[in-house]
């Protein structure tokens, strides 16, 4: 399968209102031979913008291995998007320094060896900009369904970042958790897949307690019987390898019990309450919107989440 997991790199964003600049498109030669490639992930990607906004300038990079030259000319013209005209440095030292960098280097030989990877980034400083990278596309152009799928979690984050002071920490209480953006994420495009009649929501849900359903192995189910004192607010679960569990999976699972349990409306939940993280605090705002403090939640919640899957079901059945 094709996982929804991919780790969300980011270089720190001071949070933008709304952009009137469309979203970008950079494909590779090679790679989106017939057009289906754009045309389902715009499918996602026009949906989620409808649903939160239009939050840019948004890049959307889309790369394979089979032309070095276009890979090359699209890395170019990222580095020119990023070029700072207030800058010390000239455009050409900008563009220069960003194609030396490490990461860029790594990422192109990556590109170029057909292996897959990405996720969203964003960048600090003046200029402002959010990326969608697929190093291989090749994959992704095969699977429409799939395609629509991550255009859908990938723009959510957008949003969020957006409304988070994603310059600091995730502990701070101006940023938000890992489990806020990637279970958040996880359900609302699960959601908004099935309103486009693509899937059956409960469905999947019950897929991530049994086996992870697209986001990794094992699932919640077999995760919390191992690991049992698990935390869903611990940020150090990225470099201990089982972030898709407790961020993705669980998180999507905390976010189904706040709107189909506690009865919090969906839009709230994945969107209005982020409007005042930066200017409340995270716990503040969580608090005035979900109707319960954070802390009071992470009690509630993971004591539902313990129970077995015919239990925790019902919370569809309220609808």
């Amino acid at each position: 399968f094709i996982s929804l997991f991919s780790f969300c790199y980011g270089e720190g964003l001071s949070p933008i209102k709304g952009s009137k600049v469309e979203p970008t498109f950079h494909v590779a030669e090679g790679v989106d031979v017939n057009g289906s490639l754009i045309k389902y992930y715009k499918r996602g990607l026009d949906y989620a913008v409808n649903y939160f906004g239009n939050y840019g300038p948004y890049h959307i990079y889309l790369f394979g291995p089979k032309d070095e030259k276009s890979v090359r000319s699209i890395f170019r013209d990222r580095a020119k998007s990023r070029v700072n005209p207030e800058a010390k440095e000239t455009g050409e030292e900008q563009i220069a320094e960003f194609l030396k960098r490490s990461n860029v280097v790594k990422e192109i030989k990556s590109i170029l060896a057909g292996e897959s990877a990405g996720g969203l980034t964003w960048t600090q400083g003046p200029v402002r900009i959010y990326e969608d990278v697929s190093t291989n596309a090749t994959e992704r152009a095969k699977r429409p369904i799939e395609n629509t799928w991550g255009a859908l979690h990938e723009y959510h984050h957008v949003f969020q970042i957006a409304h988070s002071g994603a310059e600091e920490e995730r502990t701070s209480d101006k940023n938000s958790n890992s489990w806020m953006r990637e279970g958040m994420a996880t359900y609302s495009s699960a959601k908004f897949m099935e309103n486009l009649k693509f899937i059956d929501l409960k469905d999947y849900m019950l897929e991530l307690r049994k086996f992870g359903a697209n986001i990794s192995r094992p699932g919640i189910n077999e995760f919390i019987s191992k690991n049992p004192d698990y935390r869903l607010d611990n940020e150090t679960y990225w470099d201990e390898g089982v972030a898709p569990q407790v961020y993705y999976m669980i998180g999507a699972w905390a976010t189904a019990y706040l709107i189909h349990a506690k009865g919090i409306d969906e839009e709230i939940v994945l969107r209005d309450w982020w409007y005042d993280i930066i200017p409340m605090g995270r716990a503040a705002a969580f608090k005035k919107h979900m109707k319960i403090s954070l802390k009071d939640f992470y009690k509630e919640f993971d004591t539902f989440i313990k129970k077995p899957d015919q239990e925790v079901m019902k919370i569809f059945g309220k609808d």
